[in-house]
């Protein structure tokens, strides 16, 4: 894992004055919009091991990460349908007992659909994100990404009203490198997806723009 200063070198010439901490702050938050809008740090999810009766699991992200997405997901050997959103998460079945069709995720567990009646395995390709106090990313994104995330960053700490870094005009240009890149990113990740779980778009402003 890359820690945050590993971004220094790109991101502190364009923001003196800025205390680092404050800077890890935002490569953080910008690392994990990036994440959650392309899909781009995928992880092979450790085989969970499915009782009779148990529906529910947690997820056993890396350290520093948590589970963004599900982008694939088999119960012995057959595939099964999925899905993150809040809709979908009540389902009608939940009280029935059978072979798992279905796994919903939340951030920190997956519940199957309908409640397992014989015991399995679940094998899962899963999106992650930095967990909220991570203190760094994973090299492979690091490596591939940097300087979309230093785009991001330097459009949220440029936007800091009265700052010896503040620059509305040059926050607006990393703002649309960074759309830019994360939608290029998206559609990198969704090629080597067998299934696309969103719709990957370039964003009209970033998240925190209005912050």
């Amino acid at each position: 894992m890359k820690p945050w200063s590993d971004f220094y070198d790109l991101a502190a010439p364009d923001l003196p004055g800025c205390p680092l901490a404050v800077m890890d702050v935002a490569l953080r938050l910008v690392t994990i919009n990036f994440c959650e809008h392309s899909l781009a740090w995928t992880y092979a999810h450790p085989d969970i091991p499915v009782t009779p009766n148990i529906d529910s699991y947690a997820f056993t992200p890396p350290a520093g990460a948590v589970v963004h997405a599900i982008i694939r997901a088999e119960f012995n050997g057959r595939r099964i349908d999925f899905s993150r959103a809040e809709a979908d998460r009540e389902i009608s079945g939940r009280n029935r007992t059978g072979i798992p069709g279905y796994v919903r995720a939340s951030a920190m567990s997956l519940i199957l659909t309908p409640t397992p009646d014989t015991s399995g395995t679940l094998a899962m390709t899963v999106a992650l994100k930095p967990s909220p106090d991570a203190a760094g990313i994973d090299d492979s994104i690091f490596d591939e990404y940097r300087e979309a995330i230093v785009h991001g960053a330097l459009a949220r700490l440029m936007l800091s009203p009265k700052k010896p870094y503040t620059n509305m005009q040059l926050a607006q240009y990393h703002e649309q490198l960074f759309a830019i890149r994360v939608a290029d990113a998206g559609m990198r990740a969704a090629r080597g997806h067998t299934r696309m779980p969103l719709q990957t778009r370039i964003m009209g402003r970033c998240s925190w723009a209005n912050k």
